[in-house]
């Protein structure tokens, strides 16, 4: 049988490496994207390709690589993000546009692009990385929570349009877990999600790439947002 292949944005680090490894040791041929970091490791049946998900043409070879190296893209997680946090009064225009164009904008270029392969097979899984940000309010984040929150409505509407081919479009929110950016937060803010969780705990990052493999095999749930967090929202 044909292995599946997955198209990762953003696997330098973070949860889109911690992906990348976890499906590949489940036997898929993997292609991710980094922006500007190679990353640092190696795996079977995969393709690392260096694409800025908010250039339009970056993300129109990464996918026709992806075909030519693999011939199909089974899922999409659209996993790249940055955060870039500021105050209202404070932030650039660019500050702002900056985290739009990668979060959101660069998810409806890879999305677009991928929806043409899938559509024409008419199967495929689309996962959209969110963020518990897109309904609570921090300050510093309005860049951040605006582009998660579009996210969500880009899921809602993507799962209705892809479904007339039968392809599922779900949103995960991945909850707080101890990779890059959580390895760097401070003990305040680490004790602070503890006490808003209902578990007095953070994410297990197995436990979310699980569920992410899990997710991508279902054919008859889409337009949903699964909330890993045991923070309420």
């Amino acid at each position: 049988m044909q292995s599946k292949t997955i198209l990762i944005t953003g696997i330098s680090s973070g949860i889109g490496k911690h992906l990348a490894i976890a499906f590949s040791e489940a036997g898929w041929n993997v292609c991710g994207c980094y922006k500007n970091n190679k990353p640092d490791y190696i795996l079977k049946n995969s393709k690392f390709i260096q694409a800025d998900v908010s250039v339009y043409d970056d993300v129109k070879k990464l996918v026709t690589t992806t075909i030519a190296e693999y011939g199909s893209i089974d899922c999409l997680i659209n996993n790249a993000g940055i955060s870039n946090p500021s105050t209202i009064l404070k932030m650039s225009n660019n500050e702002w546009s900056s985290v739009i164009n990668t979060n959101l904008t660069g998810v409806f270029y890879t999305t677009k692009e991928v929806l043409k392969i899938m559509s024409k097979r008419k199967s495929g899984s689309i996962i959209n990385i969110a963020s518990i940000r897109a309904f609570t309010a921090f300050i510093g984040s309005a860049n951040y929570s605006a582009s998660k929150a579009g996210l969500i409505a880009f899921t809602k509407n993507l799962s209705i349009e892809a479904g007339h081919f039968g392809i599922t479009a779900n949103a995960v929110l991945p909850g707080f877990h101890f990779t890059n950016m959580g390895n760097n937060a401070s003990d305040s803010y680490i004790k602070k999600v503890k006490e808003e969780s209902v578990l007095n705990t953070t994410t297990d990052i197995k436990e979310l790439t699980d569920f992410i493999i899990f997710l991508s095999g279902l054919k008859t749930v889409s337009g949903q947002v699964f909330n890993f967090d045991s923070r309420l929202i």
